[in-house]
């Protein structure tokens, strides 16, 4: 699961960037009718933190099983190494 909120997470920042370009061309174009690209941007935002938030509370250390809430060497809980 969590390799999936990865790869969701990654494909929401694509989709952004490109719904992101889509709407500065249009408005470059004087095309001012931008809503549904808003949309589209708030949504692959948000879901983009969904998953960056599920990420980071399901880190847990293989030893102790605790939530290890940073990304760092040993486990703030039991001090022994993550690999």
């Amino acid at each position: 699961m969590k390799k999936t909120a990865k790869w969701l997470a990654g494909i929401s920042i694509v989709v952004f960037v490109i719904d992101w370009a889509i709407m500065g061309l249009k408005l470059l174009d004087n095309d001012y009718l931008i809503s549904t690209e808003i949309i589209i941007g708030l949504f692959s935002l948000a879901a983009f933190w969904v998953c960056m938030i599920y990420i980071k509370l399901t880190n847990r250390c293989p030893h102790c099983g605790k939530t290890t809430l940073s990304f760092g060497k040993y486990c703030p809980s039991c001090g022994k190494e993550i690999n």
